[in-house]
Order: structure tokens, then sequence, then C-alpha cells
């Protein structure tokens, strides 16, 4: 039978301590991934040598790499490879420490990699999505290829990545579910902590339902009122 006052009292625990554990992983990972992926997407539209290849490379390996595993690799396998080497080069580095200090920290790190490679690829495809005109109209009355990227190019762009910039960011709330795997006391940390030792995980896990469905709907008509107001803006300039 569905225990009620569990529920309760689980929901209570998760939006005191793993829904602001959540948005604060999510916030700094935007924070981080924004104007990275933005570099990324212009260094592979405007194809920049040597830069764009590596790039490449980069960015497919981390799209192309399930979130689960970067978790497993990037927190289990990589200190230890570290360590080893750091052991093996007497450097004495607390590489354990250094890394693995701030379980939030490392959460970030490992969800700003996945989260520049998806970005990388929505900037450029906006920028590609901007008539070649623009630029050369620019240049035309005598703005520089910065100036024109900054003022023409790149507002235009933002305005067509943004409808894949809200599928991305709802993708990162949810995907951030999985860095229970790492410690850290999220949404579903904290309620696989409390379910297990009354062993209520469908208690639990409708909880976990519930805030990511009213989260995600909020980030949903975040993005769609903005995407409003900025295609508006536009039409009235």
């Amino acid at each position: 039978m569905f225990n009620m006052e569990f529920a309760r009292a689980t929901m209570g625990a998760i939006l005191r301590e793993g829904l602001p554990a959540t948005l604060t992983v999510v916030f700094w990972t935007l924070v981080i991934s924004l104007p990275l992926g933005f570099l990324l997407g212009l260094i592979r539209f405007r194809r920049v040598p040597v830069l764009m290849p590596l790039s490449t490379v980069v960015i497919s390996f981390f799209r192309g790499t399930p979130l689960v595993i970067l978790i497993f690799l990037l927190y289990s396998a990589l200190p230890d490879a570290l360590a080893r080497l750091a052991q093996i080069h007497g450097w004495g580095i607390d590489v354990y420490g250094l890394l693995l200090g701030s379980t939030k920290g490392y959460a970030v790190f490992i969800c700003s990699t996945f989260t520049i490679s998806t970005m990388a690829e929505i900037f450029r495809s906006a920028l590609g999505a901007v008539e070649a005109g623009q630029l050369e109209a620019a240049h035309c009355v005598g703005l520089s290829t910065a100036q024109a990227y900054w003022h023409i190019v790149i507002p235009q762009a933002l305005v067509s990545a943004l409808p894949n910039l809200g599928n991305d960011v709802i993708g990162l709330v949810k995907g951030t579910s999985l860095m229970f795997y790492m410690g850290l006391k999220d949404i579903m940390g904290v309620a696989k902590t409390e379910a297990g030792p009354a062993y209520a995980y469908v208690e639990a896990y409708v909880d976990v339902l519930i805030v990511y469905v009213v989260l995600c709907f909020i980030l949903q008509e975040l993005f769609r009122h903005l995407e409003q107001r900025l295609r508006s803006y536009g039409a009235k300039g």
C-alpha cells in the first residue's frame, strides 16, 4: 500500500536538500557550458585551422558517450589514473582530495564536459542558419567582422538556438539524476537515501517524478516565454 505519510516526509527532504543541490549543479554547469559551448560552436562554424578538427574529435567523443559512462570513467577511473601518475613521478599531490574534495564541484565538471559538446553543436547550427548576406551587408556599412558578429549574427543565432537550448537545459536537469552514483545528495540521491531504511522506493520515486515533471515544466514555459519575447523584439527591430 502506498504510504502517503512517508511520501510527504520524503518530498520535504527532497525540497530542502536535494532540489538546491540539483539547481546548484545545473546553474554552474550552464555558467561554464554556455560560453565554452558557443566558442567551440564558433570554431567549428568558422572552420578554424587545427582547432576545428580537434574540437570535432572532442565533441564527437563526449556526445557519443552516455552520461552514466562518463560518470564512472571520470569519477572512478580518472582520479585513480592521475593518482598513479603522480605517484610514479613523485609529485606529492593529493589527487583524490583535489578532484573529489567537492562532490558538487566534480559533478559540475562531469556535466559540463557533456553539455559543452551538445551546446557547441546547437550554436554551430544556429550560426549556420543566419544568412551569409547579413555578414556581407555589415561589412558594406563599415562594421568589422567582430562587430558584425556581436551586433548582427550572434543575436539572430541566439533566437534560432533558443528552442534547442531549452531542450538541452531540460535534458541537463534530468541528467543530474545520475549524479547520485557519485554520492551527491541531489533530488535522486536524497530520495534513495530516505527510501532505503523503509524500503519505500515506490513512494520516493513518485516524489522524484513529481519534482522533475514540475521543474521541467517551469523551464519549458520559461524558455517558451523567452523565445516569444526575443522573436517579438526582433520583429519590432
